[in-house]
Formats: structure tokens, sequence, C-alpha cells
């Protein structure tokens, strides 16, 4: 059985996925989501750099709502729960590595309801947040006698980032702490990582 899967998004991470969709014996991509205008109505291919794939991309929600698939990899630079609510009421799946690793209450609720609508789920997923900003302090926890606390500090060489907008416009390099404690970077800082904190503090039995 080959399931028909459609990416959202063109970035670092949604070219990586879209090429293990064409390598994967049992997927095929069905659609493509892009932001930018000068993507929109382009063959994918030409997109990520390999031979024309006969799947055209649109920066309509509309359109990918329309089409029939069983998944979306949902990859943009920033979550929108209006977006991701729609494509799971479409009957689609969503999986997604920027958000929804461990979400609270209230905010799983309405992804909750509009998944149970669609019959489908939500999975979020990654490396950090999503893998190793949980699974390491939780592995080494079952090596320890007794846990008191768990301090996270995170050091990344980004001289080799291949985006620099990323650098600049997301993660506020260049620009002021102020601007920074305004900037995009801090919802996602808000979002996956308090997730992850809030995990790591379940499971090792803290007080949140």
């Amino acid at each position: 059985m080959v399931l028909r899967v459609v990416q959202w998004a063109t970035g670092g991470v949604g070219v990586a996925a879209i090429k293990g969709v064409l390598e994967h014996p049992e997927l095929e991509l069905a659609g493509c989501w892009v932001h930018s205008g000068a993507k929109t109505g382009r063959d994918v291919g030409d997109i990520i750099g390999t031979a024309p794939l006969g799947v055209i991309a649109t920066n309509s929600l509309d359109d990918i709502l329309a089409l029939d698939a069983d998944a979306v990899i949902y990859a943009p630079l920033l979550p929108n729960l209006d977006e991701v609510t729609a494509l799971l009421r479409s009957g689609k799946n969503v999986i997604s590595p920027i958000g929804w690793f461990y979400p609270g209450a209230s905010e799983a609720a309405p992804l909750a309801a509009a998944a149970r609508e669609g019959g489908v789920t939500l999975h979020g997923a990654g490396i950090g947040p999503g893998a190793a900003t949980e699974l390491f302090p939780l592995l080494l926890s079952v090596m320890s006698t007794g846990v008191t606390f768990v301090r996270a500090e995170e050091y990344s060489d980004l001289r080799t980032y291949g985006a620099p907008d990323v650098l600049r416009h997301v993660m506020g390099f260049g620009g002021t702490p102020d601007s920074a404690l305004s900037g995009p970077m801090q919802k996602l800082l808000n979002g996956g990582f308090f997730q992850s904190v809030r995990l790591v503090v379940d499971r090792l039995g803290f007080a949140a």
C-alpha cells in the first residue's frame, strides 16, 4: 500500500523530507505547499533541484485541503494552529517537527477535536525538541539513584548554518536583546521547548 504524502513548506527540513518521501517505496508525493510566491506554480523537482516530479507547488491552503492524501508533513518556519486543525479536519494525518510534542490540555483540545472530526492523528516529532532534549535526561536518570534537578544548556556552532535569513530574522542574530524578546524565536522557545521541560518534569515526578 502506497501512502500519499503532502509536504508543507520547502525550507531545509522540507526539502530533506521531500527527498525522503521520494526515496521510500511505500510513499508518494501528492502535493506541496510553499510560502514563497516565487515558488508557487513551479514543479517541486525544480524547487529541490531534481528532475521534474509532476507535482506543482501551491501557496493555497484550499488546494492542499482538496487533495486526496493520507498525511501532511507540516514543516513551516512557525506553527499555525488554524492551518493544522484545517488539515486534520480534512482527513489528513499531520506529522510536524515544529511543535505539539507534549502539548498541555488547553493546547491539545482543539487539535484533538479536529483530529477526531477527520478521523486522523497528529504526531509531533523532531530532534531538539522532540527527542534529544527529552530522551537524554530521562535516559541518564535511569543510571541515577536520585535526581534533584535538571539543568539544560544549548550550544550550537552556526557558522555553516544554511539559512542566514533564519539566523537574522528568526533567531535574532545581529539584533538587540529587546528585539529578540519580541521576535519569532521567543514564540518557538515558549512552544516546543517548554513542552520538553514539561515532559521531563512530569516523567521524573517533579513539581511543575
